[in-house]
């Protein structure tokens, strides 16, 4: 199956707010407390907010974007997935790579955090270059564990 993406909108943020993957719902909740609310920050703080989507199907597969931070070297880049995402992995793996190293041309530093238990996106972000610099044991809302990472822009 192929994928596509797309500028993302409010009816995609309110579509994956209940669609989410059981993964990135449990992460959200830890972090934020409140999947619609993370999502909506998402969408409204992003530069760039791209919505995943399945071209057979039309099903949103995932959102995606990174906030620029005031020093205008730092991003912070996110993505969030919904189960369709697994119809379209090998693309989206591919994509995603090419997105990273553009958006870490813009941003010399990136920089996250994602629950320490989360081995699909422990091995995404390692796929797509990042390190992992910092476990903190209590994090967001939910004081789970996190694993703090960074990519910095090639010279």
């Amino acid at each position: 199956m192929k994928v596509y993406v797309r500028a993302s909108t409010q009816s995609d943020v309110d579509h994956l707010a209940t669609n989410l993957r059981p993964e990135d719902t449990e992460e959200v909740l830890a972090s934020h407390g409140n999947v619609k609310e993370a999502l909506q920050q998402g969408l409204d703080e992003s530069e760039e907010c791209w919505t995943i989507i399945v071209k057979e199907t039309g099903e949103i597969a995932g959102i995606y974007g990174v906030v620029g931070l005031e020093d205008n070297l730092t991003g912070i880049p996110w993505l969030l997935t919904a189960p369709p995402i697994t119809k379209v992995w090998l693309p989206f793996l591919r994509g995603s790579l090419k997105w990273v190293k553009e958006t870490n041309k813009k941003y010399p530093i990136l920089t996250n955090a994602c629950d320490a238990d989360y081995s699909v996106a422990i091995n995404w972000l390692k796929f797509v270059g990042f390190t992992f610099i910092q476990r903190h044991e209590t994090w967001g809302v939910g004081n789970k564990p996190f694993l703090e990472f960074v990519r910095i822009q090639d010279v």
